[in-house]
């Protein structure tokens, strides 16, 4: 019998798997197969020929000619009538030990191409398995899938289950998901979890697992494949997506995914609701939104919905909200809708706790007792912290007391609201002394003594249980509190927090530097700040704040200036706290420099939203400014114009338009707009631009031209009885012995088209109008008033100030 050549088409239904390509064209296939099987096609009624072939397929397949025995396949299904006769006339085992065999080669695309023709026959592929083939199956499957080739494995799901085959049986689909997970592909997750039965628990469990790795988008991806797959959106699936919302911190889009079942018609179920208000629990007046649509829609409340709404008081501070709250789900309670637990009660005592009113929080306690609810450890905390927060030190250890005598094992934060109840209360001596107890001895539970202080042992006040303790990070940072100027106890706790195993954070390091900073020792300061960032943490807003509190304590100026600039270019926003420290780390300024550099820092400030007491920073610009005075008078002038401050408006307004006049090291022009200024606010500014002119000429940059002041409208809610020209006139004139020329009112404006009658002197380019609070302006009013004084009369006034 002549050899065949011809191979068989593949039929798998995934594409992953190329089909192969006959070396001869389609339309002549059939002649070859004719003459290749001409007793197949011309007598296969005949048993014995059907037999023959079937032997012959099973040998091809014995002989690993694939393609042969697929060629043989392929051409008995074409003929259905026959088909089952040839099946009936081929030996099974054997092809089942070869599809094992092959299997244990690794060949698992051939085997797939064999079970698709076998199908084609009417052979059911699931039947070829028994135990130790799709033990075989099984450990091929999951070492595709350990390779890493995610999307080959799903394809080979997507065929078996297709075969027949129970393909939840073959590797765990958690297993599986968590590797798609890993690999950040949310498309091959969702392919995979649609083949299997119980796909809508898998398509929540998919959106889970990228939550916790904050993968909002790919948990999208698996959210919206849920809600196309099946008719109607799934709630646990919603309620799903909103938590994994919360978890990566968009709030927004939580509220968009509750706004779109609303639109669709969807009424929600509370566990939905539910978690849409503990995402959004930092916004109260939102949670409440929520829970009143909860009412429109006669969706009942549970406990857990009360409990939501008592953390969203609590975070919010709203200690009425939180007491209505509390009476509302009481009455809930009474009338047997459900039974309050240890969540209600613990929520609403931090709430009292938090807003310092401890016997309202102590009452709560009793509640919560005579109901049967036993407190946990939370509450206990809560309360320790209630009474803390009250300046109540003996009764806060007296509380601790009373939880180890109902049998409550304390945390580690049950623990450090103790020692932060010492520190709070400045008995630092205290809290060291039960540090060291409760690292020597634990905590006896159950014990008689009236105070964790006493040091009776005996046998008769002596338990059998003692719990260890184990203090974290954040109890050597109260600890560190405790050290007041002490920078060599604090770095001692430093080193034993690392013998025990622990990393100091943000907080513990900035700790240390304000330490330093407050013992005077800014070398430390400066060595402890390296060594936080050499230890990989880096630096936040915090630390530098505390870094530059430091410098500023012990008049570094310059150091606290460049961590400023360092902390902008790291791209860390500065906080009020920073604002301030800088505003206020000078009680003079000596230089134009200096006085940029603080309204630089104040204008920033600003900008950023950030506002704050000026009168401080006023008073300092003021004394700078009257610096270009040298006469008796100057004391005057100073005393006047602090008593006029009452009258002004808020020195924001001042620091912001004396701002803009120094931005500049050496103006374009000496021309000063003071057009809406008061008297006070002229005379600041008008001095604030002498004294910049005086150091830069001192620095060699000569006066070319005259200095021009123009005036607005006279501002008569401020001072009535003399105008601003006569002020700065007198100012001038008078205190600095300048040469003032008065201009008539006739002047147009800098920018309109001026008559060829005006003398040269009266225009003034526009790009040299520099003004006191708009900036640019493209015309002025033609009633403007103007002054001028000769570059002249400045140049010998600033040389009679130098000899």
């Amino acid at each position: 019998m002549r050899e065949l050549v011809v191979s068989a088409s593949s039929t798998l239904p995934f594409q992953s798997y190329p089909k192969p390509r006959p070396s001869f064209p389609v339309h002549s296939q059939s002649l070859i197969l004719s003459r290749c099987l001409p007793p197949l096609l011309s007598t296969v009624s005949h048993s014995t020929h059907l037999k023959f072939y079937a032997n012959l397929a099973s040998k091809f397949l014995q002989t690993n000619r694939l393609q042969d025995f697929l060629m043989i396949l392929e051409s008995v299904s074409g003929f259905a009538s026959h088909s089952s006769e040839f099946v009936d006339a081929m030996d099974f085992s054997v092809v089942s030990a070869e599809i094992t065999e092959l299997l244990r080669q690794g060949k698992l695309r051939s085997v797939l191409e064999v079970l698709g023709e076998l199908k084609k026959l009417g052979v059911p592929p699931i039947t070829l398995f028994d135990g130790p083939a799709l033990d075989v199956l099984k450990a091929v499957c999951r070492r595709v899938l350990q390779e890493g080739r995610l999307e080959e494995f799903v394809e080979v799901v997507e065929a078996l289950s297709g075969y027949g085959f129970f393909v939840r049986d073959l590797i765990e689909p958690h297993y599986v998901i968590k590797m798609c997970v890993r690999k950040r592909d949310p498309k091959v997750a969702v392919r995979y979890a649609s083949v299997l039965p119980h796909a809508h628990i898998l398509f929540i469990y998919i959106i889970h697992q990228f939550g916790k790795k904050r993968d909002l988008t790919s948990a999208l991806t698996a959210f919206d494949a849920s809600n196309l797959k099946f008719e109607s959106p799934n709630m646990y699936a919603c309620r799903t997506i909103i938590d994994v919302c919360g978890l990566c911190g968009d709030y927004l889009r939580s509220r968009h995914i509750f706004e779109g079942l609303l639109a669709q018609r969807i009424v929600p179920n509370v566990y939905v609701f539910n978690s849409l208000m503990n995402v959004n629990s930092h916004d109260l007046s939102y949670t409440m939104h929520v829970y009143k649509q909860m009412q429109i829609l006669n969706v009942c409340a549970d406990l857990a919905t009360y409990n939501i709404l008592l953390k969203a008081c609590c975070l919010a501070g709203n200690v009425e909200r939180a007491q209505d709250t509390y009476e509302e789900v009481r009455h809930m309670a009474s009338v047997g809708a459900f039974r309050l637990d240890v969540i209600t009660y613990s929520t609403i005592i931090k709430v009292f706790a938090d807003a310092k009113m401890w016997q309202l929080a102590w009452k709560i306690k009793e509640d919560m007792v005579s109901d049967g609810v036993s407190p946990n450890v939370v509450t206990w905390s809560s309360l320790i912290s209630a009474f803390s927060k009250a300046d109540l030190l003996e009764r806060a250890i007296h509380t601790f007391d009373e939880m180890l005598l109902s049998g409550c094992e304390p945390n580690a934060q049950c623990f450090n609201v103790v020692l932060n109840a010492c520190v709070e209360s400045c008995q630092y001596d205290r809290a060291f002394r039960f540090f060291h107890k409760w690292m020597e001895n634990g905590i006896q539970m159950g014990n008689t003594n009236k105070s964790i202080e006493c040091e009776d042992n005996s046998d008769e006040n002596r338990v059998s249980k003692v719990v260890p303790f184990r203090p974290t990070v954040a109890t050597y940072n109260i600890l560190m509190k405790a050290c007041g100027t002490d920078y060599i106890r604090a770095k001692v706790l430093i080193d034993q927090m690392r013998d025990a195993g622990l990393s100091p954070n943000h907080i513990s390091w900035s700790i240390l530097i304000d330490i330093c900073g407050s013992s005077n020792n800014i070398k430390a300061a400066m060595q402890a700040f390296r060594m936080m960032h050499d230890s990989g943490i880096k630096p936040d807003v915090v630390a530098y704040t505390t870094t530059i509190k430091a410098c500023v304590q012990n008049k570094d100026l310059n150091t606290a200036f460049s961590l400023f600039e360092k902390m902008k270019n790291h791209k860390i926003r500065p906080n009020l706290v920073t604002y301030n420290t800088l505003l206020s780390a000078r009680s003079r300024y000596g230089s134009l420099h200096e006085v940029q550099q603080c309204l630089a820092i104040y204008l920033d400030m600003r900008k950023s939203g950030y506002r704050s007491n000026d009168y401080f920073l006023k008073e300092l610009l003021e004394e700078w400014c009257e610096g270009v005075i040298k006469n008796n008078d100057q004391c005057q002038g100073l005393k006047e114009s602090h008593n006029r401050t009452l009258r002004d408006p808020p020195p924001s307004t001042l620091l912001e338009k004396v701002a803009l006049h120094l931005q500049k090291d050496i103006p374009e022009c000496l021309t000063i707009d003071l057009s809406r200024l008061s008297k006070v606010e002229a005379r600041i500014v008008v001095l604030a631009a002498l004294r910049m002119v005086k150091e830069n000429y001192i620095q060699g940059h000569p006066i070319e031209e005259d200095l021009v002041i123009t005036f607005g409208v006279e501002k008569e809610e401020w001072d009535p009885v003399v105008t601003v020209q006569e002020t700065i006139i007198k100012v001038l004139r008078d205190e600095l012995g300048l040469e003032v020329h008065y201009r008539p009112q006739n002047v147009f404006s800098v920018n309109s088209q001026e008559s060829p009658s005006i003398k040269l002197v009266d225009r003034i380019p526009a790009k040299k109008v520099l003004l006191g609070q708009l900036g640019y302006l493209a015309k002025r009013p033609l009633d403007n008033r103007r002054v001028w004084v000769k570059s002249q009369s400045l140049r010998d006034w600033l040389n009679k100030r130098r000899h």
